[in-house]
């Protein structure tokens, strides 16, 4: 069973958009940070590792469970989670389809700074791409523990506010190696924070009244999203270099979010 917090809210379209304001703005702090502060790759991809972690927890422990949970079948379920996955996975084949192009059409001298060495996807387009498609289910699953409950799953909160700090963080990083403006990528953060906060009000006052299969695939979406990204994005990049300390950061997020999860008897 999810974790339930005991911080209970009268029932209001601005409680949903408070706390959704509240589970996305690591992106655009994470953004910031980069953006104005030379951090060293290796403090970002070992928050990224720590991130990874408390996302693989989560999605296992958290998001999973509470999709499974509305409906005590499996069907609606898997169905979100491969939707998510697939999804995800296709906008980022999509994406490197695009780099590879650029790349081919700059001859033997590559121009395109978006483009990685290895012919990969550029990782900060890859990252914004997956922050965006798993924040705005798990945002619109808080918006549902809200309206069914009128309480704040906390684990759920404060593991989405851990994993979307790194993602801001690294994906910026990347953007600005890409030579992409500083206005520009600020600008991109801050519509993700507004996508994310709006769909929580979007769970809260639509998804919450829907039929349960719709509910529990619309959550399963964002496990399946969350663990292409990490499959395909997040741990890659965090990982390319030394491991020892990342594996331990890895580690640390996993086990912290599940204490979160499990603490109140969850």
């Amino acid at each position: 069973m999810m974790v339930r917090s005991k911080i209970t809210t009268p029932h209001g379209v601005l409680d949903s958009l408070v706390f959704g304001f509240i589970a996305s703005s690591p992106l655009l702090i994470g953004c910031i940070v980069s953006l104005y502060f030379k951090l060293p790759d290796k403090l970002i991809t070992t928050i990224m590792a720590f991130g990874s972690g408390v996302l693989i927890a989560t999605l296992t422990f958290s998001i999973l469970v509470e999709a499974f949970e509305v409906t005590h079948t499996l069907p609606a379920t898997i169905i979100g989670f491969l939707l998510g996955g697939i999804s995800y996975g296709v906008a980022n084949a999509i994406l490197e389809k695009k780099s590879k192009t650029k790349s081919s059409k700059s001859g033997s001298l590559v121009t395109d700074s978006n483009a990685n060495t290895d012919g990969s996807p550029p990782s900060g387009k890859s990252l914004f791409i997956g922050s965006v498609m798993d924040n705005i289910p798990e945002n619109a699953a808080l918006g549902i523990t809200l309206a069914s409950g009128g309480a704040i799953n906390i684990a759920f909160l404060v593991a989405i506010f851990v994993s979307n700090l790194p993602e801001g963080l690294a994906s910026t990083s990347d953007m600005k190696t890409a030579g992409l403006r500083r206005k520009n990528i600020l600008i991109l953060w801050s519509v993700a924070v507004v996508i994310g906060t709006l769909s929580t009000t979007i769970g809260y006052s639509i998804l919450s009244t829907a039929s349960p299969p719709i509910i529990s695939i619309s959550i399963a979406f964002a496990a399946g999203a969350i663990l292409v990204m990490l499959g395909e994005t997040m741990i890659p990049e965090a990982f390319r270099k030394e491991s020892f300390g990342k594996g331990v950061a890895l580690l640390a997020g996993f086990i912290i979010a599940i204490f979160l999860t499990k603490a109140q008897g969850g």
